[in-house]
C-alpha cells in the first residue's frame, strides 16, 4: 500500500510539474513571438520611414535639376532677345541677317525657356506655379518688344525708347525669376 500510494503521490505532483513545464514554454514561446513581432514592426516603419525620405531626396533631386534649367534657360532668352533686338534696330543689318538672329538665336532660346518653365511647373508647389505664371507673363513682354521690329527694320523707330521699354520688360522678368528661386531656396528641397 505505501508503494500505491508513492506511485499516487509521484503522478499528482508529476502533473503540477509538467503543467508547470508546459506554461513555462508556452510563456517562452509568448514573449518570443512578440519579441520578433516587435523587431519586425519596427523594421517596418524603419523601412517605411527611409522609402520616404528617398523619394523626398530623389524629388527634391528633380526640382533642383528643373529650377536650374529654368533660370539658365531664361538667362540664353534674354541675351537672345537683346540680340535680336539689337540686329533689329540696327540700320546696317539687312532683313536676312535678321531673319537669321530671329530663326538660330531667339526661336530655339524661346523654345527652351517654355520648356524649362513647363518642366519646373510640373515639379513645382502650388506657389511656385503663381511664380511661374509671372514668368511666363514676362517672358513673353520681352518676345513681343524683341520682335516687333525684327520684320520692320529700325525705320521710324526711337531707338532709345525701344531701348528703355525693353530693358524694362527685361528686369520685371529677370526680378520675377529671382522670386520664384527665393522663394524655391526657401523650401526645404
Amino acid at each position: 500500500m505505501t508503494q500505491k500510494k508513492d506511485e499516487a503521490g509521484e503522478g499528482a505532483s508529476g502533473r503540477p510539474r509538467q503543467r508547470s513545464a508546459t506554461t513555462a514554454a508556452l510563456a517562452g514561446a509568448l514573449i518570443g513571438a512578440l519579441a520578433g513581432l516587435t523587431g519586425s514592426t519596427l523594421a517596418y516603419f524603419e523601412a517605411k520611414d527611409t522609402r520616404r525620405e528617398e523619394a523626398h531626396a530623389r524629388r527634391s533631386d528633380i526640382r533642383r535639376a528643373a529650377y536650374v534649367d529654368l533660370a539658365a534657360a531664361a538667362n540664353k532668352y534674354v541675351q537672345q532677345a537683346t540680340r535680336l533686338l539689337t540686329v533689329s534696330l540696327d540700320p546696317a543689318k539687312t532683313p536676312q541677317e535678321r531673319q537669321r538672329q530671329f530663326e538660330n538665336g531667339y526661336a530655339p532660346a524661346n523654345t527652351d525657356l517654355a520648356r524649362a518653365v513647363t518642366t519646373a511647373r510640373l515639379v513645382a508647389p502650388p506657389d511656385g506655379r503663381r511664380d511661374l505664371a509671372a514668368i511666363d507673363t514676362r517672358s513673353a513682354r520681352v518676345g513681343e518688344l524683341a520682335t516687333g521690329w525684327y520684320a520692320k527694320g529700325p525705320e521710324g523707330v526711337d531707338v532709345g525708347k525701344a531701348d528703355a521699354e525693353f530693358a524694362a520688360a527685361v528686369k520685371a522678368q529677370l526680378a520675377a525669376l529671382q522670386s520664384f528661386l527665393d522663394r524655391a531656396a526657401d523650401e526645404s528641397l
